[in-house]
C-alpha cells in the first residue's frame, strides 16, 4: 500500500520550495495522445512503486511544481487511468538529464 508523504509547511495558503524537484514522472493516461509531465518533490518513487500504484488503480497524492514557479502543490493522480509512466531525472535547464 502506499504510503503518504508528508507535506511542507504553507505560508499564507502558499507552499514555497527551496529546492529542484527531485525527478520528473511523465504519465500518458488512457486515451490521450500526450504525456503528461510532473516535476516531483520529496522521495522519488522508484519504478516498482509506480507499477504497483497502476497495478492496483491506486489514487496518490503527489508534490509537484511547474516550470519557473517555486510554489508547490499537492494533486492527486488517479493511477487507474494511467497506461504508460516513465520515471526521469530532473535537470534545471533542459527539465532532464538523459
Amino acid at each position: 500500500m502506499a504510503e503518504l508523504r508528508r507535506e511542507p509547511s504553507r505560508r499564507n495558503g502558499v507552499t514555497m520550495v527551496n529546492s529542484e524537484p527531485t525527478c520528473e514522472l511523465h504519465l500518458r493516461m488512457s486515451g490521450q495522445s500526450h504525456d503528461l509531465t510532473l516535476r516531483l518533490h520529496d522521495d522519488a518513487p522508484s519504478e516498482d512503486e509506480v507499477a504497483t500504484w497502476m497495478r492496483e488503480g491506486l489514487v496518490i497524492p503527489l508534490h509537484v511544481s511547474e516550470s519557473g514557479s517555486s510554489a508547490l502543490r499537492t494533486v492527486l493522480v488517479n493511477f487507474a487511468t494511467v497506461a504508460i509512466a516513465s520515471l526521469l531525472p530532473y535537470r534545471a535547464g533542459r527539465g532532464v538529464d538523459l
